[in-house]
């Protein structure tokens, strides 16, 4: 009896048929229709051809479906939809049409992808197979490994990179025992709450504040103890108290293993206590723009919203008429920005927390420094989706005469911005300054005119005292000096934030310790940029 058999297509034909449609397609009875080894030779060679239809094919049925979904979000706006229900639909319908450029840009790059297949089939599985093996038994072999573990990693079709790198934490961990000889056993929750203990306690030693509570009682048993003591503690060093160079040295390059916890406890150290330095510095620019961090390096759109229609009469009919909402847009973007430097190996050797504190102290206040400067470089002034700078004529909030800071020339600002309308054209109901910002030239000025003092006569009482607060930055130079809302209650004319999850900058070791010292990075995600003009006002200054 003459065995059947069926070509290679039409099984693939089959089973992208049972998958796409639900049939229920048994390869196991499926395999007889070929012989065994023609079956796993070809169906190996085209497997990945019918993956790439089969995605191309969801691809397309999500693609009608979203188009079909368009459809029916659009058709839910009706004559008597409100206002906010069709703001609410039109957000989501244009929400879907976004999908459906991705869901048909995916569609091009598989088709694309189907085509190389289909031009340039792919190798013999078998010889590939073959050519692996014996990779990871070459590599496994130089490296000392058990034939267990070489026979284990082909059988689970192990790639050769992810073997490599096996093989060299194989080799690292040996070396590692050789040397140190370290005793870890142990909870692995008590080796996270000492390591957490000791990088508490080395941030002491780097300058972090200590709460007024005292250390914690975990990191009680590590202070006072200088990188070598620790460093030693942490691979498990037993070779008594009296170093000499040598030993020290050789100490940090066993501590610079990723078997060892070390690299991490001084990472975390500097970390928690830059953070902490940088906390207490108070750039003045967050005292006039108001924070909002950014999900990633993307512009972000601030979108300025007109004020709230107003309420009409309602006529006899009972006929509501709707209102409309205005919309200003204005980009903001986060930016990565970072420094090197250099932890020496005489620090290292000489155990100096103190020349390395002195080496960091600065750094929460450089840092601060570097925004302040950023922000009145590039947002105070910058441009707006109009073209126009923030503080501009057609803004009505740039002073037509130039004026040293007195009450009068206070009022017009205070005045203006009372003028200043929402986008659709009416009134604020609140927009009164409560900063007055100056240079250093004009903070003497500011101060004087902001004193609390009681004047002996009605005509000289001034009635701006005690209602705004001076801030000076040496950012502004010359007799410039500028009014601003409170961002927190009012409306602010700038938009700062940090890119979320890094709250403050981080530190990052670039390379291991070693004999020559290492290395490190200053890493800082930030952004500023402008949003709007009413919340402030600028004089030039006399």
């Amino acid at each position: 009896m003459k065995r059947a058999s069926f070509s290679l297509a039409a099984v693939a034909m089959i089973l992208c048929a049972g998958l796409i449609f639900g049939v229920g397609i048994d390869v196991a009875h499926a395999a007889p229709l070929l012989s065994a080894p023609d079956f796993g030779h070809h169906f190996n060679l085209t497997d990945h051809v019918m993956q790439a239809t089969l995605a191309l094919a969801g691809l397309r049925t999500r693609l009608a479906e979203l188009t079909t979904k368009a459809e029916q979000e659009k058709a839910k706006i009706k004559d008597d939809t409100t206002p906010e229900a069709a703001r609410a639909i039109e957000a989501e319908h244009t929400r879907i049409l976004a999908e459906i450029e991705t869901v048909n840009g995916q569609i091009r790059a598989a088709e694309e992808e189907e085509a190389r297949n289909r031009a340039n089939p792919p190798a013999d599985p078998a010889a590939q197979a073959a050519t692996r093996a014996a990779d990871i038994l070459a590599i496994g072999t130089r490296a000392g490994m058990e034939s267990t573990a070489i026979e284990a990693a082909i059988r689970a079709n192990d790639t050769v990179d992810a073997f490599r790198v096996r093989a060299f934490d194989h080799l690292a961990a040996q070396s590692g025992r050789a040397r140190t000889e370290p005793a870890r056993g142990g909870n692995q929750d008590e080796t996270v709450t000492r390591r957490n203990a000791m990088t508490e306690a080395l941030s002491y030693g780097l300058g972090a504040p200590i709460p007024q509570a005292g250390p914690s009682a975990a990191a009680r048993e590590f202070m006072g103890r200088g990188l070598i003591n620790l460093a030693a503690e942490s691979i498990g060093y037993r070779g008594g108290v009296m170093l000499n160079a040598r030993q020290i040295d050789d100490i940090l390059t066993r501590a610079s293993h990723t078997t060892s916890d070390f690299p991490a406890i001084f990472e975390g150290a500097v970390n928690r206590s830059l953070e902490q330095r940088y906390a207490l510095a108070q750039p003045t620019y967050r005292r006039i723009a108001r924070q909002r961090n950014f999900r990633d390096f993307r512009p972000h759109t601030t979108v300025k919203l007109g004020d709230f229609p107003m309420l009409q009469k309602v006529l006899e009919a009972g006929e509501i008429k709707y209102g409309t909402f205005s919309e200003g847009k204005e980009t903001v973007s986060a930016f990565s920005y970072a420094i090197a430097l250099t932890v020496t190996r005489q620090m290292l050797i000489n155990d100096d927390l103190g020349a390395i504190n002195d080496l960091l102290s600065s750094y929460g206040q450089s840092v601060a420094l570097f925004e302040e400067v950023t922000f009145y470089s590039t947002a105070f002034n910058g441009k707006l989706a109009d073209g126009k700078a923030v503080f501009h004529a057609d803004h009505a909030n740039l002073a037509g005469a130039a004026s040293a800071v007195n009450v009068a020339a206070v009022g017009l600002g205070v005045a203006a911005m009372a003028k200043q309308e929402s986008l659709e054209g009416n009134p604020l109901l609140s927009n009164r300054p409560t900063i007055l910002l100056t240079g250093p030239d004009k903070d003497l000025e500011a101060s004087m005119l902001l004193a609390p003092i009681n004047a002996a006569q009605l005509s000289n009482v001034n009635p701006y005292s005690g209602k705004m607060t001076p801030i000076s930055t040496a950012q502004i130079s010359g007799n410039a000096w500028y009014l601003f809302a409170d961002p927190a209650s009012g409306i602010s004319n700038y938009r700062w934030g940090y890119l979320e999850g890094y709250d403050a900058p981080r530190v990052r070791m670039d390379e291991p310790f070693g004999k020559q010292g290492f290395s490190m990075s200053v890493e800082h995600d930030f952004g500023c940029g402008p949003t709007d003009y009413r919340g402030g006002y600028k004089n030039a200054g006399a």
